[in-house]
């Protein structure tokens, strides 16, 4: 072989090689875009649970259930009146209460702070009288279930209840965790409210 055929060997052998490395390099690029990139169908999922999470936070604070039959009365002071109307225990793991708080008289009624019960944190983030300060009592397990709050201390029942006008009526909700499935009936206490016997269903 010539001088000159040697040199072009060479050639040939450098540049297949440098191809070669080309083709592994743009390879190897490629594989690291397609693990670093999340893949489009799964972000969407990630972001409809989110919003779908949020849309169901903001549900359980305003939707009411309301069946329109009165299944327990809890008689208040100076003619207020607070009708259960919904006792249901979620699969999510709380119960809801909806229902009905009138004033009878022909009076306002101012004394609903105490509705909010003694904690400060559930009155602040109320930004006044709530329902925040019921309770739901489980004598079978002895136990006593409150007011379920948010992040900022508001509780997940209805708040605003500055006063009553005189021969009104407004539409409350109260949530708490769910106790035991075994347990049916509970007692609703409510400050300056006789307390009263309900019976859970299933939603």
């Amino acid at each position: 072989m010539s001088v000159w055929q040697r040199a072009r060997a060479r050639r040939t052998v450098v540049g297949a090689a440098l191809v070669a490395a080309m083709t592994v390099t743009l390879s190897a690029c490629g594989s690291d875009g397609k693990e670093e990139k999340p893949e489009a169908g799964q972000s969407a999922k990630q972001d409809g649970g989110s919003k779908q999470e949020d849309r169901s936070g903001q549900d359980s604070r305003t939707k009411q259930p309301d069946n329109g039959k009165v299944i327990a009365t809890l008689k208040g002071p100076k003619g207020v009146v607070l009708d259960i109307t919904s006792a249901t225990r979620s699969s999510g793991g709380f119960v809801t209460l909806s229902g009905s708080l009138k004033n009878t008289a022909s009076e306002k009624f101012y004394d609903t702070q105490v509705w909010s019960g003694p904690e400060l944190n559930v009155i602040k983030g109320a930004g006044g009288s709530s329902l925040g300060g019921a309770t739901l009592v489980d004598e079978k397990e002895k136990k006593r279930y409150y007011t379920l709050r948010d992040t900022d201390d508001r509780p997940l029942a209805t708040t605003g209840i500055a006063t009553l006008e005189p021969n009104s009526e407004q539409q409350v909700y109260m949530q708490f965790p769910a106790p035991p499935k075994t347990t049916a009936k509970v007692d609703l206490q409510i400050p300056t409210f006789q307390s009263v016997a309900l019976t859970l269903t299933d939603g």
